[in-house]
């Protein structure tokens, strides 16, 4: 059985590894007492190519200590020109009856949401700062363990679908 398990692991493991390799990818641990409302989470990001567009996913992981269905966010994007984004977005995080949507097994789920409907272009190379903070009326939100960016190049439309079609999932 334990022999099973193991080639089981590393089919997995290998099947995973054969995907697109992210451009840009970062996680934050949040601490284990919770995520405080006054800290923002941030990657600061190296642009050279500003030929391609690219697809950016917003990831979070979250235990059975979160105590909401949803979570509320405040993004923004910034360049050395100043504030390029600015907005506040709403995750489902549990279904109606309090199922956790994200992937996983346990109690740790992990959430990947596209950052936009659309590919992003950006139009002058250098460092991109994303920002992320929790907007939930919560000094200290609990169950968050970590919040990640990652992002790909665009190489075809499916891609770009897929993002659509998980953004319109979502809402």
């Amino acid at each position: 059985m334990k022999g099973k398990i193991f080639i089981y692991t590393l089919i997995l493991l290998g099947l995973y590894s054969c995907g697109e390799k992210p451009y840009y990818e970062a996680y934050v641990e949040i601490p284990e007492k919770g995520w405080r409302a006054d800290s923002i989470i941030t990657f600061n990001v190296d642009v050279k190519d500003t030929s391609s567009e690219f697809l950016i996913r917003l990831n979070l992981r979250n235990n059975s200590n979160y105590p909401y269905q949803n979570i509320f966010l405040f993004r923004e994007i910034r360049s050395s020109r100043g504030l390029e984004f600015r907005d506040t977005v709403e995750y489902p995080i549990a279904d109606a009856y309090g199922k956790w949507l994200g992937d996983g097994l346990g109690e740790l789920k992990t959430h990947k949401w596209p950052f936009s409907m659309k590919a992003l272009h950006f139009k002058k190379s250098g460092k991109y700062t994303f920002r992320i903070q929790q907007a939930m009326r919560e000094q200290v939100l609990p169950g968050v363990e970590d919040v990640g960016l990652t992002i790909f190049k665009a190489s075809s439309g499916e891609e770009q679908e897929n993002g659509r079609k998980e953004e319109k999932e979502r809402q």
